[in-house]
């Protein structure tokens, strides 16, 4: 979390140093990227240096799909780690049972 929070924060002071007061609107339409399920990395090593507003929010919409990115592989690791943790445990019961036997 502490990295999420320093990339948010980072990005946003770029904003705000690069465009000085300016009216930001939403897009209209956002585009989702067929094919790969893994978006484009991020380059950790180097603050972005945006010129333009667009290309600011392009750095923070790659941001944000790693970030996404990486939460759903938090996720499938975490229900396989509590799926392995039920099995060892079935295991466990079965060989205590084998071994009272």
């Amino acid at each position: 979390m502490n990295a999420r929070r320093c990339l948010l924060l980072a990005t946003a002071g770029l904003l705000v140093m690069a465009g000085g007061c300016f009216s930001a609107k939403a897009p209209e339409r956002i585009d989702v990227r067929l094919g790969s399920d893994r978006p484009e990395p991020v380059d950790s090593s180097r603050v972005p240096d945006p010129q333009t507003l667009e290309e600011a929010r392009q750095e923070l919409h790659k941001a944000y799909a790693n970030i996404q990115y990486l939460e759903r592989k938090v996720d499938k690791l975490e229900n396989d780690k509590a799926e392995y943790k039920r099995e060892r445990d079935t295991y466990k019961k079965r060989l205590k049972k084998y071994e009272d036997d």
